[in-house]
C-alpha cells in the first residue's frame, strides 16, 4: 500500500505525527470493534467489517505504527447441540466467547479474525435455527424484519423452555419463531451464491 493511501484511510496528511497515526489507527479500530460488540451479527455486514480492520492492519504495516493492544488467540467454540435450546444457548455462548476476547485488543488483524469467526458462526446458527424449526410453523409468512432486529436470546429460551413443560408456552415461540425465521431467511438468501 502506498503511503499516501495508508494516510488518507485514517483521514490524515502525510505531515502527521507518529501519535496522530497511532491514535487515528487506534479509533478506526475502536470504531469497528464497537459495532462487532454492540450489535447484532449480520455476516454481510461482518464481511466489510473485516475487510475494513485487514485494510488498517495494512495501514500499520505501511506507516509503521503498532496498533494498541496485542493479539488475542480464538477461543474455543461449542460444537452446535441437537437440540434447538442447546442450538441457541451453544450460539449465545460462543457469540459471547469471541466478543469477550475481540473486547481486550485493538489489534487489526485480531479484530479481523474474530469478527470473520463470528460471521461464520451466525451464518452457521441459522442454518441449524431453521433447520430446528421449520416443523414449527405452518408457514413463513410473517412481515419483513430487519437483520439488526435479532430476537432477544432469553425471551427465546424462556418460550422454549415454557413450550417444551407443557401448553400454553406455544403462540409466544411460534411468534419468536415466526418473526426470527423471516429476519434469517433474508439475510440466508442474501448472502446464498447466485445460481449460475
Amino acid at each position: 500500500m502506498e503511503r499516501s493511501k495508508a494516510f488518507t484511510l485514517l483521514g490524515l496528511s502525510e505531515n502527521a505525527t507518529s501519535d496522530d497515526i497511532t491514535d487515528a489507527l487506534d479509533q478506526a479500530v475502536f470504531k469497528v470493534r464497537d459495532q462487532f460488540l454492540r450489535g447484532a451479527v449480520i455476516p454481510k455486514l461482518a464481511a466489510s467489517r473485516v475487510e475494513r480492520c485487514v485494510l488498517l492492519s495494512d495501514v500499520a504495516q505501511t506507516l509503521g505504527v503498532a496498533a494498541l493492544g496485542a493479539p488475542v488467540a480464538v477461543p474455543q467454540t461449542l460444537p452446535l447441540a441437537e437440540t434447538l435450546e442447546g442450538v441457541v444457548r451453544g450460539h449465545v455462548e460462543n457469540v459471547r466467547r469471541c466478543r469477550t476476547a475481540m473486547a481486550s485488543t485493538l489489534d487489526p488483524d485480531s479484530v479481523a479474525q474474530l469478527g470473520h469467526m463470528m460471521a461464520n458462526l451466525q451464518s452457521e446458527y441459522m442454518k441449524a435455527f431453521l433447520q430446528h424449526t421449520e416443523p414449527m410453523v405452518n408457514e413463513d409468512h410473517h412481515e419483513a424484519v430487519p437483520a439488526r432486529e435479532e430476537a432477544d436470546w432469553m425471551a427465546l429460551l424462556a418460550a422454549i423452555r415454557a413450550h417444551e413443560e407443557g401448553p400454553g408456552g406455544g403462540a409466544l415461540l411460534q411468534e419468536l419463531v415466526r418473526k426470527e425465521r423471516a429476519r434469517m431467511g433474508a439475510m440466508v438468501s442474501s448472502t446464498a451464491p447466485a445460481p449460475h
